[in-house]
């Protein structure tokens, strides 16, 4: 069973752009976790510039999967990128980016997004994939040089991990906050898509999209942000998702696969 590289599971899906879907919910995980939401509430822009730091982020954290042979450069680069983000927030807590487990949940987010949409979007995954996927996610863990002391060791671990951490210590972060308000109150811009284009659909299909990522959220955390999910919201989801698979292959190729997947799997069968 490969890890990493090629052979892998990660290889398959990681590159996929369905993920994208579901940024708001990496973003709000993220931002609820104390230390994360400390961090970027005191070393970034983030009510500025919301959308800019996650477009910077995916195409490197998608390295670490697609760089292969050297994924473990890249995966260093990002931690050396948060050695200065420390400090003490709004309650006094000291934080750092590096901190065991808020570096593992930073990665946990987006493994375990990646995992909704894949069951969302594709296939329900078998306990074997489940279980193949959670240890690649480590393997790729393991490049970044941060210790696992906290992580789980299987996937049964990590379900408990992520239900706990969902139950008792996420909280509601200033920016945390301020994501859930972009709701109602768009980013006046976003990067990848014309400014006259933007300012029309802003609003209905922001609603579209944070319903569809309140659709994956854990009960816990949905109660935490006073939202709620009704059986009939959850037929209409999976409407939605039956569509976006059936129609998911018509896409161009170019459009289906981000472009650091696209550019390995070129690398990879020139090399063949």
């Amino acid at each position: 069973m490969d890890l990493v590289g090629p052979g892998s599971l990660h290889w398959r899906y990681a590159g996929d752009n369905r993920v994208l879907m579901l940024l708001v919910r990496v973003g709000l995980l993220q931002l609820m976790h104390p230390g994360l939401g400390a961090g970027v509430h005191g070393h970034s822009d983030f009510f500025g510039e919301p959308w800019e730091r996650i477009i910077r982020s995916v195409p490197q954290i998608q390295g670490v999967t697609f760089d292969w042979p050297d994924a473990a450069a890249t995966a260093r680069r990002i931690t050396a990128y948060h050695v200065d983000i420390k400090g003490v927030d709004e309650q006094g807590r000291r934080y750092h980016a590096l901190d065991p487990e808020t570096y593992f949940w930073a990665h946990l987010t987006i493994f375990d997004t990646m995992i909704r949409s894949i069951e969302l979007f594709d296939h329900r995954l078998s306990e074997a994939e489940k279980a193949q996927l959670y240890a690649e996610t480590m393997a790729g863990y393991r490049l970044y040089g941060v210790s696992d002391r906290t992580a789980p060791p299987d996937w049964a671990g990590y379900q408990r991990y992520l239900d706990r951490m969902c139950r008792e210590r996420l909280e509601m972060t200033p920016v945390a906050q301020g994501l859930l308000d972009f709701v109602d109150r768009p980013p006046e811009r976003f990067p990848l898509v014309p400014a006259p284009v933007y300012r029309l659909v802003k609003r209905p299909f922001g609603k579209f999209l944070w319903w569809v990522n309140r659709g994956t959220l854990h009960p816990a955390v949905l109660d935490r942000i006073g939202a709620t999910w009704t059986a009939r919201d959850e037929r209409l989801l999976r409407i939605f998702a039956r569509v976006v698979h059936v129609l998911w292959p018509l896409v161009p190729y170019r459009l289906r696969f981000s472009s650091r997947s696209r550019s390995a799997m070129a690398r990879v069968a020139g090399a063949r």
